[in-house]
C-alpha cells in the first residue's frame, strides 16, 4: 500500500527537506519502504511517499522517527487508494515537466470522476503518471506530466473543473523530488498498479527511465515521476 506523510514546518522547510533527505530516506525496513519524496511549488510541506505491508506500519514513523526533529511542526497522512499508473512513452515532447492536481468533490461523485481520469483520451502533450483517490488533504490526487502550465491549466479549466461535482481543484509543480528506494522497486510498485489500458502497450514504446529521476534538481512530481537510475 503506498501512503503519503506531508511534513509541515514551524519555521524552515529547507530543514525539513534536509532531514528527510539525510534522515527519513534511511528508515527501511521489512514492513516500511520510503520511495521518494517530494516538494509542490506553492505547498508549505515535503512530502514523502511510502510503501507499506500495513497501514498501521507507518505509526512507528509518526512516533519513533519523527519524535526527535524539532523542526516539524505537524503532519497529515494520506492513503493513496486504488492508485492507477501510466507509463510515459518514448515518443513525447522535450523537457516535460510533473504537476500534481488535487480534486475536491462530494462522495457520491468519487467514482464518476475517478473513472473519467483513468479513461481520458489524453493529448500529446499532457500524461497521466497516476491518478488515486486519497481522501486525506484532497479527494482525489492526480500526477501528470506535460509541456508547459499552460497545457496543464487548459485541462483543469477545460476538462476537470467544468465536471458535474467537481466542487474546487488546484495545480501545484514540482519543484524538487528524490527517489530513496531502487529503481526497480519502484518500477515493481508502477506495474501492481497498472492502468489496463497500459498493459497493451508494447515494452518497447515505454520510456522506463523518465517515470522516476533520482535528482531532485530536476522537476518532478508526489507520486513521483524519476528520469534516470543512481
Amino acid at each position: 500500500m503506498m501512503m503519503i506523510v506531508r511534513l509541515f514546518p514551524k519555521s524552515d522547510l529547507n530543514k525539513v527537506w534536509h532531514h528527510v533527505e539525510n534522515v527519513i530516506a534511511k528508515e527501511s525496513s521489512d514492513v516500511v519502504t520510503p520511495l521518494y519524496s517530494a516538494q509542490l511549488e506553492g505547498m508549505m510541506s515535503v512530502g514523502v511517499i511510502f510503501d507499506v505491508k500495513d497501514p498501521d506500519n507507518i505509526a512507528h514513523f509518526l512516533t519513533e522517527t519523527l519524535s526527535g526533529f524539532d523542526e516539524c511542526h505537524h503532519t497529515r497522512t494520506i492513503s493513496l487508494m486504488k492508485p492507477v499508473f501510466f507509463p510515459i512513452p518514448k515518443n513525447k515532447p522535450e523537457n516535460l515537466q510533473r504537476y500534481i492536481i488535487r480534486i475536491y468533490t462530494h462522495p457520491k461523485n468519487y467514482k464518476t470522476i475517478y473513472n473519467y481520469l483513468i479513461n481520458y483520451k489524453y493529448p500529446f502533450n499532457l500524461f497521466p503518471i497516476y491518478v488515486s483517490y486519497s481522501l486525506g488533504d484532497e479527494d482525489l490526487v492526480m500526477n501528470v506530466a506535460a509541456d508547459s502550465g499552460v497545457t496543464v491549466n487548459n485541462f483543469l479549466r477545460e476538462r476537470i473543473r467544468a465536471m458535474e461535482g467537481v466542487e474546487s481543484s488546484s495545480i501545484y509543480p514540482v519543484l524538487k523530488s528524490k527517489r530513496f528506494a531502487p529503481l526497480a522497486k519502484l518500477i515493481e510498485e508502477q506495474q501492481r498498479h497498472l492502468a489496463e489500458s497500459a498493459k497493451k502497450i508494447p515494452a518497447g514504446e515505454i520510456d522506463e527511465e523518465f517515470d522516476w529521476v533520482e535528482d531532485f534538481e530536476y522537476h518532478a512530481m508526489l507520486t513521483g515521476a524519476f528520469r534516470r537510475d543512481l
